[in-house]
Formats: C-alpha cells, sequence, structure tokens
C-alpha cells in the first residue's frame, strides 16, 4: 500500500492514551508511523470535571494540539484529539462529538475529522452510601468513573473500594458506617479518553474520517481535505415536485486554493413525507 503519508510521521499529544486508538490506523490506512508526546499536560486547556474551564472550540482545542505536538517533537505533522458532550436533536439524549484535527507546518494546511454518536453518559448526585455502591456496581469494568464533594475530585475509580477510599479520605471512617453522607456526592462516569471505552469507539470513527478527508486532494492543488461539507436542501418532492429540506447536492471547497465542486445527490427526488406542502 502507498499513499502520499507513506513513511511520514504524526506528531501526537496525549497523556490519556490514545495513540493507543490512532497509531494502528495511521500504519493501516495511510502507512505512517506516530511519535507520542506527554511534555504538556493537555488539561490545561479545559477539563470535563471542571476544574479548568475550557476557553476555545472543540475545533479550535483539537487544532492547539495538533500545533503543539508539532512544536514538541519538531515534525511537520501534527494530530490532535478534542471532544465535546451535548444534547441531541431535539434536545433529546446526549450526543458525543469527537474532533481529530491534522496539521502540517510545513505547508500551512489544516483538516479535521470527525463523528458523533448518541451517548450514554451518566451522573448522579446522592448523600446515600448505597446509591453511590450501586452506581459503582452498574458500570462496566472498563469505564472509570469520577466523584465529586467540596473537599475535592477523585477520577478513574474503579470498584466500590476505590470509592470507599475516597469517603474515607473525605470524611473518616464513620462514613463507611453510615447510610447517609454529610453532603451529597456527584459520581459519574469519567470520561477521559483512556478511561472512557464509549468514547474511544468514537474517536476511532472520527480518526477514520479524518483519514479519509487526508486522501481526498484538491482537483487543482492536491491539497487534502477536499471534503464536501457544505449542504444545500431543496430536493424536490416526488409527489408535487415542491423544494423539500432533504439535500439535493453537496459542495467541496478548498481551503489553500478555494477551489470549489458541486456534487448532486444520487437521489433526484425526495418522499412526499418531507414536503412541507404534502406534509405540512
Amino acid at each position: 500500500m502507498h499513499t502520499p503519508f507513506s513513511g511520514r510521521q504524526f506528531a501526537l499529544l496525549t497523556r490519556h492514551g490514545k495513540e493507543t486508538i490512532l497509531a494502528p490506523l495511521l500504519s493501516a490506512k495511510l502507512g505512517a508511523s506516530l511519535v507520542l508526546t506527554q511534555d504538556f499536560d493537555t488539561d490545561q486547556l479545559g477539563t470535563f470535571s471542571g476544574e479548568v474551564e475550557r476557553q476555545l472550540t472543540p475545533k479550535d482545542c483539537a487544532l492547539k494540539k495538533a500545533q503543539l505536538a508539532c512544536e514538541l517533537t519538531g515534525l511537520t505533522l501534527g494530530l490532535g484529539s478534542e471532544g465535546s458532550f451535548g444534547p441531541g436533536p431535539y434536545g433529546f439524549g446526549t450526543v458525543n462529538h469527537e474532533l481529530v484535527a491534522c496539521v502540517n507546518l510545513q505547508e500551512g494546511w489544516s483538516v479535521v475529522g470527525r463523528h458523533y454518536n448518541f451517548s450514554s453518559v451518566r451522573k448522579l448526585t446522592s448523600r446515600s452510601t448505597s446509591a453511590l455502591y450501586e452506581f459503582m456496581a452498574k458500570s462496566p469494568s472498563n469505564q472509570g468513573l469520577l466523584l465529586q464533594s467540596t473537599a475535592g475530585i477523585a477520577k478513574g475509580l474503579h470498584g466500590i473500594d476505590a470509592i470507599k477510599a475516597c469517603l474515607n479520605d473525605w470524611f473518616g471512617k464513620e462514613s463507611l458506617l453510615v447510610s447517609e453522607l454529610p453532603e451529597a456526592l456527584t459520581i459519574s462516569d469519567d470520561l477521559r479518553a483512556h478511561q472512557c471505552p464509549e468514547r474511544r469507539e468514537t474517536i476511532y470513527r472520527a480518526m477514520e474520517n479524518l483519514i479519509a478527508r487526508l486522501l481526498s486532494p484538491c482537483p487543482d492543488c492536491q491539497t487534502p481535505g477536499f471534503w464536501p461539507d457544505q449542504i444545500h436542501s431543496g430536493l424536490p418532492c416526488r409527489s408535487c415536485g415542491c423544494p423539500t429540506n432533504s439535500t439535493k447536492a453537496r459542495t467541496a471547497h478548498c481551503s489553500h486554493c478555494n477551489a470549489e465542486r458541486t456534487y448532486p445527490v444520487i437521489e433526484t427526488e425526495a418522499d412526499p413525507g418531507q414536503c412541507p406542502i404534502c406534509n405540512p
């Protein structure tokens, strides 16, 4: 297998084990290798648990991490990964959005891969020790937990004994003998990548998308990342011909030379169920 990236090295900055997700895909799909650096604590850019407020958008944060990876390793190709959680469509459920960015400092381009999934992320606030233990008991063995109190934050907890150790540290041994704690604690899934298998799967899919974009060069200047992200709605209704909100075409735009190409979708008509006239 030969690609434009065969034999190249990509830098990655992470302390959360993301190299185990990204390196195999780099090797298998691009013929490239990964160089890991841990010389900067990415928690300084923001944490899921809230100790450090996020100042950058997820995209800007992923690009920042990729740039830092290059600067710390001296490589020209860098990768950065950033995840976020938010409400799903129409406010239902929680969605995990993952971005994996690639920058080329020498050639001056960047490409961002993305993927999202509905998430089963959980959170509970309670003074009941049995409720905390039950939350842990229902957790997958490879899903870490996070416990927060006014005394501090404990991350990467696995097993009920880990919770008991926190209660002992914060409130003393007597807290292990009572059913109700002096204050309400918040227990939740630890969303850091090395503690959250659900996130790791979504990061994997985002990396697949990034690789597909890297292997999609601009037809005019060959810069990677020529991808039809811009959506044009207006596919005509099959019944009455009225424009609908269904996609009729997608446009790819090159950020380097501004070339554009518009590609119509395969479908030529929309289902009447999507029509504002036939199905108001």
